[in-house]
C-alpha cells in the first residue's frame, strides 16, 4: 500500500484497471478451468465405466460354467482400451477367477474383501489412477465382481496443456488491458496534472491571483471551480491577516501578563500562609514547658491536635498550589543527580516519625531488597520523585490499620525503572481503580470510617509522573490491600561503591563554642528559633533584614553558620547570601523561608545557599540540618 501511495496518478489509474481486469479474468478462467477439468474427468470415468460394465456382462457365461480360459480371453480385450493397467475378475466369494495386467510388475490381489458389501459400481480417483469396482449381476443373481484400474497420466497431460493455454490467453489479455488502460487514463490524469502544475507555481511565487480554466462538466470541472474559489478565499484571508496578527500579539501579551500575575499570586499565597504557620506549629511544640498552666496530659493532647491540624492545613495548601500549577502548566521538571537509595531511606526515616504522630506505630514501613542493597545515582527531579513517593506512602498509611507498607523499585531494563508502594490496607473494588487518580475523588469502601483528605494527592502524583515521562497505575483487591506502580525513564549515571547514609537526626546537640547568625524579619519567628537553639548553648546573633545580616557578618569573624530568611526589607535573602559568600565562600548558609516554589529553591541554591528549608521548619529538622553542616566544619566531623 505504501508503494501504491508513492506512484503517480497516471500509474495509479493504470494499476487499478489492470488489477480489476486481471482479478476478474483470473476468477473467470479459474471457474471455467475447474468446470472443464471436471468434464474431462467425468468423460474419462463414464467411458471406462461403460467398458467395465460391458466386459462384466460378457463374463457371466465363464463364471457360470467355471471357464477360466474364456474369462481370460474376455479380459485380454482390455489391452485395446487406452490407459488400462489391469483388470481382475472375482467370483461371488471374492476369490480371483481370472485377470489381465499390462506388465508383469503390476500386482493383482488374489482376494476381494467383503464382496457382499458392493451393491453398485464404485469409482475412485487416486493420484495416478482411476479404480472401478463393478458387481456382475444377471437376473438378480450375483455372479462375481470385476475390477479395472486405468492410468490417469493421459488425463493429467491434457489438464496441463489446458492450463498452459489458459495462462497464455490470460497474459495476452493482461497486455491488451495495459495498452487500453494507458490510452484511456489520459482524460482523467491530464487535468489533475495541470492542477498540480498550477499549485507548484502558486507555492513557488506566492501569487494567488492565477485561475485555472474549466474544461469539463464532470467532477474534475467541479474541482477546478472549488480550487478557484479557494484561491479567492485565501486572498480575502490575507487581507484580514494583519489585523488578526495584531490581535494575536495583544492576546499573547495579555496571556503572558496573566501567567506572570498567577505565578506571583501563587508565590505570595504560599508565603503568607506558611509564615504564620511556622510560628503556630513551632510554639505548639514548645508549650510542653514546665510553666504551662495546663496539666502535662492536656498539653500533650493539645500539641497533638494543633500539630495534626497544622500539618493537614499545610498539606492542603501544598496540594492546592500544586494542582493549580499543574492546571496552569507551570510545573517545570529540574533533572539532576539523585542518589536513589539515600532518597528512599530518608523517606522511610520521615515516615517512622509520621506513623507515630498518626497513632499507627504498629505498621511496618519497609524498603525492598533493591533499595537496601543497591546504591545507584540516577538523573531525575529529586524533589518531584520525593513528592510522588511521599504522596503514595501517605495515602497507603491513611488506609492501612495493620500489617505493612513496602516501597522500593525494580530495574526493568536499560530504559525503564519501576517504583511501587504496596500496603495491606482496605484495598478497593476493581471498578473504582480508574477513578482513584481523578482530582477531588476519594474512594471510601469502608462505611465505618471517615478518611480525611481533599483527594488531591494521587491526582498530583499522576500529573508529576507524566511530567517525568512515565505512567502510573494501581492494582488492588478489596479487603487485601493495594499496590501503586509507576514507571519512569531510567537514566543511570553511576553506581556508588559504598552506600551513603541518610541524614541522621540526633538529639544530642552541644554547640557552646559556636556562633549562629539568624536573619529574620518576623519577631515571632526569631523568638521561635532562639527557643529551639537554647538546648544547644550556641551564641545567637540576630538581624532584622539582609543588609543588617551582611553588616553583622563583616564585624564578627567567629560566625560558624547563617540561618537566612528570603523575604526581608532593604535586602532580601538571595542578595544577602551572595554578599556573605563573597566575604567567606565556605560559610554554610541555611535558608528557612515560606517561598516553596521549585524556581525559588533553585534560585536560592544558585545564590550560594547550602540548604533550603521550607516553613514551617520543625525543631528536630532544623537542629539536624545545622548539625550536619557544623560537623562538616569540625576537624573530626
Amino acid at each position: 500500500m505504501k508503494l501504491f501511495q508513492k506512484i503517480s496518478i497516471k500509474n495509479k489509474i493504470i494499476a487499478i484497471i489492470l488489477i480489476v481486469s486481471t482479478v476478474t479474468m483470473i476468477i473467470g478462467f479459474t471457474l471455467v478451468g475447474i468446470s472443464d477439468i471436471k468434464s474431462l474427468k467425468q468423460e474419462m470415468l463414464l467411458n471406462n465405466l461403460m467398458n467395465t460394465k460391458l466386459i462384466g456382462e460378457y463374463t457371466v457365461a465363464p463364471l457360470t460354467f467355471d471357464d477360466n480360459e474364456g474369462a481370460k480371453n474376455i479380459l485380454s480385450k482390455l489391452s485395446t482400451i487406452p490407459g488400462v493397467n489391469k483388470g481382475a475378475l472375482y467370483d461371488r466369494n471374492g476369490i480371483l477367477f481370472s485377470f489381465y495386467k499390462k506388465s508383469e510388475d503390476i500386482f493383482v490381489n488374489p482376494l476381494f474383501e467383503n464382496p457382499d458389501e458392493i451393491e453398485v459400481s464404485r469409482t475412485s480417483f487416486s493420484k495416478s489412477a482411476l479404480l472401478i469396482e463393478h458387481p456382475i449381476v444377471y437376473e438378480n443373481f450375483r455372479y462375481g465382481i470385476i475390477i479395472i484400474e486405468v492410468d490417469t497420466s493421459l488425463l493429467t497431460e491434457k489438464m496441463k496443456e489446458y492450463i498452459i493455454i489458459l495462462l497464455g490467453i490470460l497474459i495476452g489479455m493482461i497486455v491488451f488491458s495495459f495498452i487500453l488502460a494507458n490510452r484511456l487514463q489520459k482524460p482523467i490524469s491530464q487535468p489533475i496534472l495541470e492542477l498540480a502544475k498550477l499549485t507548484r507555481k502558486i507555492s513557488g511565487k506566492g501569487d494567488y491571483n492565477v485561475r485555472i480554466e474549466r474544461k469539463s462538466n464532470d467532477e474534475i470541472g467541479i474541482l477546478y471551480d472549488n480550487f478557484n474559489e479557494m484561491l479567492q478565499q485565501i486572498l480575502n484571508r490575507e487581507a484580514a491577516r494583519d489585523v488578526a496578527e495584531k490581535k494575536l500579539v495583544e492576546a499573547k501579551e495579555k496571556a503572558e501578563e496573566s501567567d506572570r500575575l498567577k505565578s506571583a499570586f501563587l508565590a505570595n499565597m504560599s508565603h503568607e500562609i506558611r509564615t504564620p504557620m511556622n510560628a503556630i506549629l513551632g510554639f505548639a511544640e514548645l508549650i510542653t514547658m514546665p510553666d504551662s498552666e495546663v496539666t502535662p496530659n492536656e498539653k500533650g493532647n493539645f500539641i497533638k491536635l494543633i500539630r495534626s491540624g497544622g500539618d493537614n492545613l499545610l498539606r492542603l495548601i501544598d496540594d492546592i498550589i500544586d494542582i493549580s500549577k499543574i492546571e496552569a502548566g507551570q510545573i517545570k521538571i529540574h533533572k539532576k543527580e539523585c542518589n536513589l537509595n539515600q532518597t528512599l531511606k530518608e523517606i522511610q526515616q520521615s515516615f517512622f516519625e509520621i506513623r507515630k504522630h498518626k497513632g499507627k506505630g504498629q505498621i511496618d514501613i519497609r524498603l525492598n531488597e533493591n533499595a537496601q542493597s543497591q546504591n545507584i545515582v540516577i538523573k531525575t527531579d529529586p524533589l518531584r520523585l520525593n513528592q510522588i513517593l511521599t504522596n503514595l506512602i501517605d495515602n497507603a498509611l491513611k488506609f492501612t490499620e495493620e500489617g505493612f507498607i513496602e516501597f522500593g523499585y525494580e530495574i526493568l531494563n536499560e530504559e525503564k525503572i519501576l517504583f511501587y508502594v504496596k500496603d495491606t490496607g482496605v484495598g478497593m473494588d476493581h471498578k473504582k481503580k480508574d477513578m482513584v487518580f481523578d482530582r477531588f475523588t476519594k474512594i471510601e469502601d469502608d462505611k465505618t470510617r471517615l478518611y480525611r483528605g481533599a483527594g488531591l494527592g494521587l491526582a498530583i502524583s499522576k500529573s508529576l509522573v507524566e511530567l517525568l515521562g512515565g505512567r502510573i497505575w494501581v492494582e488492588s483487591t478489596l479487603g487485601e490491600g493495594s499496590t501503586f506502580y509507576f514507571g519512569l525513564p531510567f537514566d543511570k549515571l553511576k553506581e556508588l561503591e559504598k552506600p551513603e547514609k541518610p541524614l541522621a537526626i540526633s538529639e544530642d546537640y552541644n554547640w557552646a563554642n559556636k556562633t549562629i547568625l539568624v536573619a529574620e524579619d518576623e519577631p515571632a519567628n526569631v523568638v521561635y528559633i532562639e527557643e529551639v537553639l537554647k538546648i544547644t548553648k550556641a551564641k545567637v546573633l540576630k538581624a532584622m533584614n539582609g543588609k543588617e545580616a551582611v553588616e553583622i557578618f563583616e564585624k564578627n569573624n567567629d560566625i560558624d553558620i547563617v540561618i537566612m530568611d528570603i523575604k526581608m526589607p532593604e535586602m532580601d535573602g538571595y542578595e544577602a547570601t551572595k554578599q556573605i559568600k563573597k566575604l567567606n565562600k565556605d560559610i554554610p548558609v541555611i535558608s528557612q523561608t515560606a517561598y516553596a516554589m521549585p524556581g525559588d529553591i533553585d534560585k536560592g541554591l544558585d545564590s550560594g545557599m547550602n540548604d533550603y528549608l521550607i516553613k514551617p521548619v520543625k525543631p528536630k529538622l532544623l537542629l539536624s540540618v545545622l548539625n550536619k553542616h557544623l560537623n562538616r566544619l569540625s576537624p573530626t566531623g
